[in-house]
């Protein structure tokens, strides 16, 4: 068994095993005990992936040695799972600085049966293939907001999605092969069923029969198909797919690298739409806007994006020169895209005049790709200038990421808005209102003795409010430490237990990343508020 003290053994040892450097140094572990949740879990070592075989290794180092293995994309996790109180294996891009070339290449691409597909290594900054894609009139439709800093294999660890998930959905619509190291050692892909090890493949043929013949479970799974959720294990899958290639590689998705360390991943692109606009409408109550979201979306628009009166004076804080009326007022951005936008116009026009909302300023449409991408450079700054907007405050990663269906979208503000009115807190509320997935983020005062208790209180009655509505506890950040607590509420029994079994197929001993899909562990262990 390998060692687990301090005393250099470990490293060594594991060192010998691959490529790269493995680092147990005070500055590693504490920058690596850190991602963008509230939490702090400090590994016992440090190793970044040169290539596939250095995972293999490194996960039949921990299955020898007892020890978690978590793998860490760009760290913009809001939920605690890139990290881990084992060996780290780091995929981010930290490159040079740390003497070592980042797995972050494009590996391929090609026109398969009509259909664009690219291939990639998962330290791949999202941005950076979307790049690539648009020199060749193509996108990736899944666009998470924090694309900047986000890589492609975390993005398929937590489900990722974005403002455009409404209209086209979230990465797994999109994935089409993987490739991943198994907790023992086992590298798989999944355009090639002859590598799925005899446990899993029958493991899952099983699974999925019992999944369908339950008519409850098969219910559930079917009502809430078309839902934007990133909570437990895809088991929407055996609905979706029927093949177990298909199966595994979905399963991964979401994951949050308890089932495998992805190591490879094949993606199916579209073509680009040209032609953008935005709608800008100015709300004086809140649930007003929220309730014009159900009309709007109708129309097959791109995206519609929520920003509370608070979020605007963040934004604001960081460019005043942005015109908004005077007074409270919360905005609602319709974006829409291709030819069809021109119809689309006068159509959302006239479902908000209809509506008869309050409105603080006419409505305003801006025109042109530029236009299009300085607003959402705006709302993109959104969070890191929260993180920073009153000194002694922290705009916590709490109940940041909670979805319900756009119907009840008015009536859920109106519950979160008391909730924070209650416990005299001031919170930006924003997000992706077309797939009813908001983003909230009340500011905490980090010196109150009982933040703690505080944390959990309104944590409690915020997912009361989700549940009231059959809504989700992640839409699309993931599941991680911040979420294992109210997973089960959201699910069922039933349905948490055969996300176990999956669980059991892939990492039966549980070294993959746990704490972060199921846990005993309490809300505010592990709280760093530094």
């Amino acid at each position: 068994m390998a060692s687990k003290d301090k005393d250099g053994r470990m490293e060594d040892a594991l060192a010998q095993r691959v490529k790269g450097p493995v680092w147990t140094d005070e500055k590693t572990l504490d920058r690596y005990s850190t991602d963008q949740s509230m939490y702090r879990v400090r590994p016992l070592a440090v190793m970044p992936a040169q290539d596939v075989d250095d995972v293999v290794a490194a996960a039949r180092f921990a299955r020898e040695g007892g020890i978690p293995l978590t793998a860490r994309g760009g760290g913009s996790g809001t939920a605690g799972a890139a990290l881990g109180r084992g060996i780290v294996l780091a995929f981010d891009k930290a490159g040079p600085k740390l003497g070592r070339v980042p797995v972050n290449r494009v590996l391929g691409f090609e026109v398969s049966g009509g259909e664009p597909q690219v291939t990639v290594e998962p330290g791949l900054l999202h941005d950076d293939l979307q790049r690539f894609l648009r020199e060749r009139g193509l996108y990736l439709p899944a666009d998470p907001s924090s694309g900047a800093i986000a890589l492609l294999g975390g993005n398929i660890a937590t489900k990722a999605s974005g403002p455009h998930a409404f209209k086209h959905g979230s990465i797994d619509r999109y994935l089409r092969h993987v490739q991943f190291v198994t907790a023992e050692g086992e590298v798989i892909d999944t355009a090639d069923e002859a590598s799925i090890p005899t446990r899993i493949r029958e493991g899952l043929r099983r699974l999925r029969d019992d999944v369908l013949a339950d008519v409850e479970t098969s219910a559930r799974l079917d009502a809430r198909k078309d839902m934007k959720l990133a909570s437990g294990y895809n088991l929407f899958t055996f609905l979706r797919h029927h093949t177990v290639g298909e199966w595994t590689a979905q399963l991964l998705v979401g994951s949050v690298g308890t089932l495998g360390v992805v190591t490879r991943a094949t993606l199916r692109a579209e073509p680009y739409i040209e032609g953008k606009a935005a709608m800008l409408f100015y709300f004086r109550h809140l649930d007003e806007a929220g309730e014009a979201v159900q009309h709007i979306e109708r129309l097959g628009v791109a995206a519609i994006e929520i920003i509370n009166y608070r979020s605007i004076q963040v934004i604001l804080s960081r460019n005043p020169d942005m015109d908004v009326p005077e007074g409270e007022a919360h905005l609602l951005m319709v974006e829409l895209e291709g030819p069809e936008r021109f119809d689309q116009i006068s159509q959302v026009e006239r479902v908000v005049r209809e509506g008869g909302y309050t409105l603080a300023a006419p409505p305003a449409t801006i025109e042109g790709e530029a236009e299009q991408a300085r607003l959402w450079k705006v709302r993109k700054a959104l969070l890191p200038t929260l993180r920073n907007y009153q000194p002694g405050y922290k705009a916590l990663s709490l109940v940041n990421d909670v979805g319900v269906d756009s119907r009840h979208l008015a009536p859920f503000i109106r519950d979160v808005e008391a909730v924070f009115d209650r416990h005299k807190l001031v919170a930006a509320i924003y997000g992706h209102a077309g797939s009813g997935n908001l983003h909230l983020r009340p500011l905490f005062d980090v010196s109150d003795p009982d933040l703690r208790a505080l944390l959990q209180r309104v944590a409690d009655e915020v997912y009361e409010a989700v549940f009231r509505y059959d809504g989700t506890i992640t839409g699309e950040h993931g599941m991680g430490r911040l979420r294992t607590p109210y997973l089960a509420r959201e699910w069922g029994e039933a349905i948490i237990g055969y996300m176990r079994r999956v669980k059991s197929l892939f990492d039966p001993d549980d070294r993959l990343n746990p704490e972060v899909m199921f846990s005993d562990r309490k809300l505010t262990d592990d709280l760093d508020l530094r």
